[in-house]
């Protein structure tokens, strides 16, 4: 029998830099390149190097030479249709689920969607995007679920019917990339930032905007100081909450520091340097907005660092609360977060017990070669193979 083949579909693919970019190149990438093709935006000034670089690799990309992959639109369907007839897949893979997704029953063979987190939850809690979006999760013969949430989600909007089979692959770590520093290391980049090798150092990275909670870490960390004079808290990233976090820093006197954007070599030895990662995520718009999963959580546990994380969507499927880190029920509340602040970096040996469970099951549940090795198998064996009767 001749090897099972695929098309993954998607608005969101390298050289575009994103969470759900990452998240499809780390799996895709140690996928056998002769088992899928892609096709994607041409997204970026960058593409056509970077294709050609894949390609030497037997990695090959389809680029619409529109800016976007992410309507249902004739377009995008003529471009599918495209690729399959001279590929001849399996399988066809869509991502965004939605409105992408909605494609699913114009396309001529098994189709699954891919699920991350806000094109599931946002649509499924209005009610018009709601029967598009549970449309398309009944009708595509299976989903790829990012974590345990977007499962989630998607039972409950097609609650009390059963969803298609649903292969979870949750966000993963480079294991290889992402490990405890050595000291000289952690040393090193301590003494760049201005901070001592013993100074208690808290460290923050994502997108600046109001569901990623910095507002309340600034707010924390004045407090957690009166009880730990010499903490340091070191905010990484950029984002449209920049201006307004600066001034609030200075407002509250905190020791607090944004340090802007870091770089994908850097994002390791930072994480590596700190003794404690916060993510205060919280969900927002009553619900319509929440944090997907958080895959720099699983980051910092690679590097052995212990975490907290507000309690929002699918932060509790990457931080497990009092296994490797702290899950905060109020993410809002700038006392629970310096109290669990205060708590953990008070004892060292608690800190250090979290850090070594969370970097054993980075490895052990987490790494994308194990991740990728789950998907290439089960798409090997057949996946999705609809419930009897359907």
């Amino acid at each position: 029998m001749s090897e099972r083949r695929h098309l993954l579909v998607t608005n969101d693919f390298p050289p575009k830099i994103g969470g759900i970019q990452s998240y499809l190149w780390e799996l895709w990438s140690r996928l056998d390149p002769t088992t899928f093709q892609i096709l994607t935006a041409r997204s970026d000034p960058n593409s056509a190097e970077f294709d050609e670089e894949q390609r030497a690799r037997g990695i090959i990309i389809h680029r619409v030479e529109r800016s976007t992959l992410f309507f249902p639109t004739k377009g995008a369907l003529r471009a599918i249709e495209s690729v399959m007839e001279s590929f001849h897949p399996d399988l066809v893979i869509l991502d965004p689920a939605f409105p992408l997704g909605s494609l699913v029953r114009k396309i001529t063979g098994p189709t699954a969607l891919i699920l991350h987190g806000a094109e599931v939850t946002i649509p499924g809690k209005i009610p018009g995007a709601k029967r598009s979006i549970r449309r398309s999760l009944r009708e595509a013969d299976g989903l790829i679920a990012a974590g345990p949430f977007p499962r989630r989600e998607a039972e409950n909007i097609l609650s009390p019917q059963p969803c298609p089979p649903i292969l979870e692959i949750p966000p993963g770590v480079d294991t290889s990339r992402f490990a405890p520093s050595e000291e000289s290391a952690r040393l090193r980049l301590r003494r760049d930032l201005g901070i001592g090798g013993t100074d208690p150092l808290v460290v923050s990275v994502s997108r600046l905007v109001p569901r990623k909670g910095m507002d309340v870490l600034v707010k924390a960390a004045t407090l957690a100081q009166q009880q730990i004079p010499n903490l340091r808290v070191v905010i990484g990233g950029t984002g449209r909450d920049e201006k307004r976090l600066h001034s609030l820093i200075q407002r509250e006197r905190a020791p607090v520091s944004l340090v802007g954007r870091v770089s994908d070599e850097g994002l390791p030895e930072l994480l590596g340097a700190s003794d404690l990662f916060v993510m205060d995520c919280r969900s927002r718009w009553a619900g319509l907005e929440q944090e997907g999963f958080g895959i720099v959580f699983l980051e910092a546990a690679a590097c052995g660092v212990a975490q907290v994380a507000g309690q929002s969507g699918g932060s509790a499927d990457a931080v497990i609360d009092g296994e490797t880190g702290i899950v905060l029920k109020d993410p809002s509340d700038p006392g629970e977060l310096a109290r669990a602040m205060v708590s953990l970096l008070g004892d060292p040996a608690r800190l250090a017990r979290l850090g070594r469970a969370g970097q054993d099951r980075a490895k052990a549940s987490f790494d994308y070669d194990v991740l990728a090795r789950r998907l290439g198998g089960a798409l090997a064996e057949g996946w999705p193979k609809r419930h009897p009767g359907e």
